[in-house]
């Protein structure tokens, strides 16, 4: 993925946080005089881990990096931690402890949490903590302990400049207006951006402002591949239950996304057999919603969809996935002509049935099939031969 490729691997390549970048680079180069640890807070996408990783690098330090929402039980802490903080690099160098997502805790790993904070209070390195939501209740005592440092927003002319660089480095041909269209709907979120771009640039000659489409604007929401990278990096319940709280994507969307991507995150057969398994029975429930119109069906799909496929691997896979944009999707939103079709379609019938945009979408495969099978319906729906033969290529 992009977002991986093009991270930054130096302070200086970092874009924002300019005075924060400095501020962090002055407090690890005098830890001894401190000695207290660092909450870097704020929304996610805005580039906190990547700015601890630039900084290490900057500095020469080994990285020891764990996330403390996958490593949640006091047992866990200890194995990945407790030795972290108290040896010497095993080069013989200094050393720099990330511990992402604190506050993904939450406040029923009270364990945890209390050893989490023994830990910090022991370490002999400088150590960062990140956060989204640094007023989380759960990590209050860990914030009156650290220096706070507030990471907001990435300006959208330093997302503009690095979507640029991205595109040139790529060998694509831009339309400027194209190149900051994505960079302003992301609201300043470096990694959504980058994500778009991956989405609607990569294997194209030439970026124009056509291919933008209806790309929507984010306000916070969580991007789909957050939600993956939640699923499939994670071997606890809850974090993978919590993984579609905000995603924009409807149930069968992210199934797809769910079944296109677990093979390329999944290399054990065993594993894979057991996440179809869940995704399997998740596509079961979703066809009964069809079916019956029982929307009280819907927490199985997502929970099949998240919490089984989660829990499908025998251990958690290490180092970063290429995510792939489902096949349906990628074919029906390559073309502006495309989506601007699927909107008029769906919108068509979303009104007829007297249903939302989203449920209009989400049931397209079902109205094909129904169609199929009783043309008449077609006729109801005022759909033209055209519209019809289009809604066929989402079965």
């Amino acid at each position: 993925m992009w977002v991986e490729k093009y991270r930054p691997q130096t302070l200086s390549d970092y874009r924002g946080a300019s005075k924060e970048k400095e501020k962090l680079r002055e407090w690890a180069e005098n830890w001894e005089n401190g000695d207290k640890p660092v909450l870097l807070h704020g929304p996610a996408g805005t580039g906190k881990t990547s700015l601890v990783e630039a900084l290490a690098n900057d500095l020469d330090y080994e990285l020891v990096e764990t996330n403390a929402s996958d490593v949640r039980t006091k047992s866990k802490l200890k194995k990945e931690l407790k030795e972290a903080v108290r040896q010497q690099s095993f080069f013989g160098g200094k050393k720099l402890i990330l511990i992402d997502e604190v506050d993904g805790m939450g406040r029923s790993d009270r364990g945890g949490t209390k050893e989490l904070n023994r830990i910090v209070g022991e370490t002999r390195f400088p150590l960062v903590m990140t956060a989204n939501d640094a007023y989380d209740s759960g990590i209050r005592t860990l914030k009156d302990k650290s220096e706070v440092m507030e990471i907001g927003n990435v300006h959208t002319n330093s997302i503009n400049a690095h979507l640029k660089q991205i595109l040139e480095e790529e060998g694509i041909e831009y339309d400027e207006g194209a190149v900051k269209r994505i960079a302003r709907q992301a609201n300043g979120q470096m990694r959504s951006a980058i994500n778009d771009l991956e989405a609607l640039a990569k294997g194209k000659d030439s970026l124009e402002v056509e291919d933008i489409g209806a790309i929507s604007a984010r306000d916070g929401e969580q991007e789909v591949f957050q939600a993956l990278k939640m699923v499939f990096k994670t071997e606890n319940a809850s974090t993978a239950n919590q993984a579609t709280e905000n995603l924009q994507e409807d149930a069968d969307t992210f199934l797809q996304w769910i079944r296109e991507n677990t093979p390329r995150e999944y290399e054990r057969s065993e594993d894979n057999a057991k996440a179809y398994n869940w995704i399997s029975k998740a596509d079961l429930f979703n066809g009964r919603i069809r079916k019956r119109m029982n929307w009280k069906l819907l927490k199985y799909v997502y929970l099949y969809s998240t919490v089984g496929v989660a829990l499908s691997k025998r251990a958690k896979y290490k180092g970063w996935t290429r995510y792939q944009y489902p096949s349906k999707i990628r074919k029906m939103g390559s073309s502006r002509a495309s989506r601007s079709r699927l909107e008029a379609i769906s919108t068509k019938i979303g009104e007829k049935l007297h249903i939302s945009l989203r449920e209009s979408k989400s049931e397209l495969k079902f109205i094909s099939k129904l169609i199929e099978e009783n043309p008449q319906v077609q006729e109801q729906l005022e759909l033209t031969d055209d519209e019809v033969e289009f809604m066929e290529e989402f079965r």
